[in-house]
């Protein structure tokens, strides 16, 4: 995203402030808020930030379960029925047509043992993608940080405006309170005064602005911290001091601030990253070109109600009637009674814990996956996947080059500014020593109201613009030291 001049120039200038000296708070806001305190308090209740700690946390949890899905799995089902009719009994596979009651279980395991290097891609692209969103989370704070430091700096701006315009009030209180008795007196006309009330009126009147200006800045501050019920109806600020910044300062070429910035801006690492996380998502689409080869094992066993079990075996002897013919037709026989022996097995009913243990059935295998055909469903990935690099590319790109940018203007706004000040400091000197003179010679009569007010006019105005000037020329003297890493202080 890209930041505004203002803004970024109220980021320095806040850092700023923040080495200023301040009485620490162990409750925010009690005796007032510091800036550091506000800062943290929007970056702990913020809710986009919390949002984006939870995609944070997602991206820790797709990193975990890539690492897990190289482990075997492991899984078991069973089942329990009640036959009746007729079945085929899974035991001795007969054919049956009475009651029975079956159960069986299965567990099975299988470990992935090449897959195309998929799974070491995707754990490194979900690796990337983790430190990615860590710099998001960086980069929004820093977004946070400079919503409350602009108005922060705005409620600054505008206690300084009302201070300048109570002094003006109040100069002109005087000037009116001396007109009066000169005017009783007889010394100057009835329009001398009329003309100093209504220049109190004006100051007034500016007095109002900025206070109004000084609330609205106030509230946004307020929203921006979430702050409800009796922490805004008691909220309040504390005033650092700002002293007069350097007219002659020694200003860093841009191209040797962008070197540094590039280096630290979370955006910029964030772009990166993600540059990164596109080559391996190409790695893990053209993966799918190779085989895929697994190991797989199984174990299993049932039951039957009614299930015989071999317990032993006895020995059967005697003798069979064997009957040979001795002629065609059947008339002459011979009859031979033949000796036999056999061993018989010896069943009886099995118990349910029997029938698992004798019915257990084992096997491993290996499994082997050739991708042959799959209507260019691999093609297309790897294709898209392409163009997810080229476009993280591009934004990279577009983030480098918002920042040489905001680097750019930073520096050519500090050379203005700079310019600016130093004309607005001398333009108040000498509109200081027209005002004082012309402040004496209103009181001597050589001039009359009119044209000591605008004197005076042009006099405030240019304590106003060397206010303003003040904080502008601050800000972008300090915006060139923070995107060099610099530590900031007044």
């Amino acid at each position: 995203m890209k930041k505004s001049t203002n803004l970024l120039l109220a980021l320095a200038l806040g850092s700023a402030l923040l080495t200023a000296p301040a009485f620490a708070q162990d409750n925010p806001g009690t005796g007032g808020w510091t800036l550091r305190e506000a800062i943290e308090y929007a970056q702990r209740n913020n809710l986009q930030v919390k949002q984006s700690g939870v995609n944070r946390d997602l991206n820790k949890i797709d990193l975990n379960q890539s690492r897990m899905d190289r482990l075997p799995d492991l899984n078991g089902n069973g089942g329990y029925s009640f036959n009746t009719g007729s079945y085929q009994n899974p035991v001795d596979f007969s054919l049956s047509t009475e009651n029975s009651q079956t159960a069986n279980f299965q567990a099975n395991t299988s470990l992935p043992l090449f897959m195309g290097f998929q799974q070491n891609n995707l754990i490194k692209q979900n690796v990337l993608d983790l430190q990615a969103s860590e710099q998001d989370i960086l980069a929004l704070q820093n977004d946070i940080t400079l919503q409350v430091i602009t108005s922060y700096l705005n409620v600054l701006f505008s206690e300084e405006l009302i201070k300048t315009a109570e002094l003006q009030r109040n100069t002109t209180q005087q000037q009116l309170s001396r007109t009066r008795l000169l005017f009783k007196a007889g010394s100057v006309a009835e329009l001398a005064v009329l003309d100093l009330e209504s220049q109190l009126s004006t100051d007034e009147l500016d007095i109002i602005n900025a206070q109004n200006q000084r609330d609205i800045a106030r509230l946004s501050l307020i929203q921006l911290l979430n702050l409800e019920n009796e922490q805004a109806k008691n909220f309040n600020i504390i005033i650092p001091e700002v002293p007069e910044p350097d007219t002659k300062p020694v200003l860093t070429e841009p191209t040797t601030v962008y070197d540094v910035a590039l280096q630290t801006q979370p955006g910029v690492k964030a772009a990166d990253l993600r540059v990164l996380s596109a080559d391996k998502g190409l790695a893990i689409a053209r993966g799918a070109y190779y085989p895929r080869v697994s190991l797989a094992a199984g174990l299993s066993t049932r039951y039957i109600k009614g299930g015989q079990r071999i317990i032993g075996t006895e020995t059967i002897s005697g003798r069979q009637e064997q009957i040979f013919y001795l002629d065609r037709t059947g008339n002459d026989k011979q009859t031979f009674y033949m000796p036999f022996t056999f061993e018989q097995p010896i069943s009886e009913n099995s118990n349910i814990i029997n029938q698992f243990q004798d019915n257990i059935n084992k096997f491993v295998g290996v499994n082997v996956s050739i991708p042959v055909f799959n209507g260019f469903l691999a093609r297309n990935n790897v294709q898209r996947a392409k163009l997810g690099q080229v476009n993280a590319k591009i934004n990279a790109d577009i983030e480098r080059n918002q920042l040489r940018q905001t680097i750019e203007q930073a520096y050519v706004d500090a050379l203005a500014a700079q310019r600016k000040y130093t004309a607005a400091k001398q333009q108040v000197t000498a509109l200081e020593k027209n005002y004082k003179n012309a402040e004496l010679r209103l009181n001597s009569g050589v001039i009359n109201t009119v044209d000591f007010l605008v004197i005076t006019s042009n006099y405030r105005r240019a304590q106003s613009n060397l206010i303003q000037a003040k904080y502008e020329y601050t800000f972008k003297l300090k915006v060139l030291d923070f995107y060099q890493g610099k530590e900031i202080s007044l």
